[in-house]
């Protein structure tokens, strides 16, 4: 899909880029939210506005554009929940995160053909479900590859990908202003070991540190800081908070940009645990038999008997799965008419138990189909109002 990427200038935004890159998306621009002139970082719940007076050398070294929109609003709404839960609600009026609805308006204008939002989102509840909230009314397709993911690991990952960053803002446990403009990959050791120690957050998910990306495999030119001042905010002996000013900066030339190979670690679909759990649910609906007869561990569909849908109650919750097309039904002709007719058979298995499809809370299709389709979310808002919650239900469509 063809894509905007929002950045911050730092290592989460910049390397979601390249796991972008590795699924073959195509970036078109880039689109940042910074403070008012004269600024140099504001307190936000959502973006991060520390080294945006370099930001744009970031989008030079990817040769797109950048398109730039001044935050004008505050965290009105700070709950769990933002704006309207019918399909197709609006935002709240005067919040930050109508800025990033806004923002991305003007880059849909310029490009309408683009698809979909890169985001470097890996731990904030808060920012996912803004962000989703945005995309959804614009029915654009949050591309976030690196969501809950193990912190420690994805940070050896940035590292070991060729990204190059620098810490541009401490304000965590242990750290101090002289680790200000240090390479990311020279604080690690020291990242993980504070991580051990106080449980802080590795990649800097609990704003114990911010950074800005100098090179990537995806940049044509490498970033080089000349001048830099830093700026103390609190002393404190224990979490001292300072950042850096980048006063000068410059682009350098790569001297060969060839179309980068990336060495990209890809995560399992599903971690250990739950893929030892697969196995004993797939043995007991279809028996070991089955497994014997393909000779392998995973179920073929064509050999599968034709089940419906499964419906138990647990506790206040009801479970519903299984939830697919029989091999006997025509093929639908579109991946609209294909979801259309599973939440029919959903519905049929509510009907059961006489609840409707209103207590669902989230669905999220998964498999090859969806991964390439942009269209998905419009067609699931067709049959519920979504909420900005984090994920109960998940959706399979195989």
């Amino acid at each position: 899909m063809k894509y905007v990427a929002l950045l911050s200038g730092g290592k989460d935004s910049c390397f979601n880029l390249l796991h972008c890159q590795h699924n073959h998306h195509q970036l078109l621009a880039a689109a940042t939210l910074s403070p008012h002139s004269g600024k140099d970082e504001i307190d936000s719940y959502m973006y991060q506005t520390v080294g945006q007076d370099a930001v744009a050398l970031v989008a030079q070294a990817l040769d797109v554009p950048l398109y730039r929109r001044v935050i004008q609003g505050n965290p009105v709404e700070q709950a769990a929940e933002y704006g309207l839960k019918s399909a197709g609600g609006g935002g709240i009026a005067g919040d930050e995160t109508e800025d990033l609805y806004a923002l991305l308006c003007d880059v849909l204008e310029h490009h309408p053909d683009i698809q979909a939002v890169s985001v470097g989102a890996i731990l904030s509840n808060y920012q996912r479900v803004r962000v989703e909230h945005v995309c959804r009314r614009l029915s654009l397709t949050p591309l976030a590859y690196l969501w809950q993911r193990n912190q420690t690991s994805l940070l050896s990952e940035m590292i070991s990908s060729g990204l190059n960053a620098i810490l541009i803002k401490i304000a965590g446990a242990g750290l101090t202003p002289s680790d200000l403009a240090r390479p990311l990959s020279s604080m690690q050791p020291k990242l993980i070991s504070l991580h051990r120690k106080f449980g802080t957050h590795p990649c800097g998910e609990g704003g114990e540190y911010e950074t800005f990306t100098t090179d990537s495999p995806l940049f044509k030119s490498c970033i080089d800081i000349k001048s830099k001042e830093v700026v103390v905010v609190d002393q404190s002996d224990v979490a001292p908070v300072a950042y850096l000013r980048i006063k000068h900066a410059l682009l350098i030339k790569k001297e060969v940009t060839p179309a980068p190979s990336l060495d990209i670690h890809v995560p399992p679909l599903l971690e250990h645990s739950f893929e030892t759990l697969l196995r004993h649910v797939e043995k007991s609906l279809y028996g070991a038999a089955s497994d014997s007869a393909s000779g392998t561990n995973s179920l073929h569909p064509h050999a599968q008997p034709e089940l419906g849908p499964s419906v138990r109650r647990i506790g206040p919750w009801i479970a519903v799965g299984n939830v697919r097309l029989p091999t006997s039904h025509s093929r639908p002709s579109s991946v609209g008419e294909e979801v259309t007719r599973c939440f029919e058979i959903l519905q049929s298995a509510y009907r059961l138990v006489t609840v409707t499809l209103s207590p669902i809370l989230s669905a999220r299709p998964a498999g090859q189909t969806f991964t390439r389709t942009s269209g998905t979310p419009p067609i699931f808002s067709d049959h519920y109002a979504p909420p900005s919650r984090p994920r109960r239900t998940n959706v399979l469509f195989c």
